[in-house]
């Protein structure tokens, strides 16, 4: 799989199916090639443990193995997909969204920070991510090498490659005069002229390596604690709350769906939708006509 997959999905492939390995051997069960009857097994197992996003992914590892090695797939079986199915009619179907690092979190964030040379990162990370929607794998591997600085004060940024772009197609990403003043207090402080931007730190010793993906949501919700952030948004930060906060955003100030694909990169409206749900739901129609309503019964007192 290397050269033809990111590092992050094999070395998920790889966890996953070495934790179904290890139930079929606790079981004196077959893990490759394995039976419909024996994945259907552990899909019930692992209900009882671990989220529906999790279970699928499982699967989904399962699936590639054998498919990999010319075995059948048990995951295309009706076993295992009525498996599932019961799983997610007795859990729900719905998941739990990470929270939306929206502009006020964010700045907020941004103030928490440190005046040392983590808290210079720090800032610049948090404006970078917001501006950019980028995952965490995204944010990790930008590149000083790839900023164009505009006469306003503003940039543009290329991220190489996306979990929606294995191929490394790329796509650019903007980056407002703010941000652009944070980034290069950054790299002036740490003396960046090329390669990855986010690196680790400690103390005045700067490292040559990027930060690995786990220390951006782990900054994130470090620095939600000091902000005074309740415990259960902190627990639900995530690296996704970039993407998120800035989707919800700009729903609110009326960008319109295509403009914020573009911004985050996403190939299909699908996951758009689901993170702005809830401001949708607030512009519906009957939503509209309750606040007109209320708005007549005001006019008339």
């Amino acid at each position: 799989m290397e050269g033809a997959y990111a590092h992050n999905t094999i070395r998920a492939y790889r966890s996953d199916f070495a934790d179904f390995e290890a139930w079929c051997n606790d079981r004196d069960l077959a893990a490759l090639p394995a039976t419909p009857d024996t994945v259907a097994e552990y899909v019930a197992a692992l209900g009882e443990t671990h989220a529906q996003a999790s279970v699928r992914r499982r699967v989904a590892a399962i699936s590639r193995l054998h498919r990999m090695f010319g075995e059948a797939d048990p995951g295309q079986t009706e076993a295992v997909r009525m498996a599932v199915r019961k799983l997610l009619r007795a859990r729900g179907g719905r998941q739990q969204q990470a929270a939306g690092l929206r502009s006020g979190l964010r700045d907020a964030l941004i103030d928490a920070c440190g005046t040392d040379l983590a808290g210079v990162r720090n800032r610049a990370l948090i404006a970078v991510g917001y501006d950019t929607l980028c995952r965490r794998s995204e944010l990790i591997a930008l590149r000083a090498d790839d900023i164009t600085t505009a006469a306003d004060g503003s940039a543009t940024i290329l991220v190489r490659r996306s979990k929606a772009d294995q191929l490394g197609q790329g796509r650019l990403a903007y980056l407002s005069p703010r941000t652009v003043a944070l980034l290069d207090d950054w790299l002036n402080a740490a003396d960046i002229i090329g390669g990855p931007i986010f690196r680790g730190v400690r103390g005045k010793t700067l490292f040559e390596k990027p930060l690995c993906d786990y220390s951006v949501t782990r900054i994130l919700k470090d620095l939600a604690r000091k902000a005074g952030v309740g415990p259960d948004l902190v627990a639900r930060l995530s690296g996704h709350s970039f993407r998120i906060g800035a989707a919800l955003d700009m729903t609110e100030h009326g960008i319109d769906l295509v403009p914020i694909m573009h911004a985050g990169g996403w190939k299909s409206p699908e996951m758009v939708v689901r993170y702005t749900q809830q401001i949708n739901t607030m512009r519906s129609g009957m939503a509209l006509l309750h606040q007109r309503k209320a708005q007549r019964r005001a006019s008339r007192g």
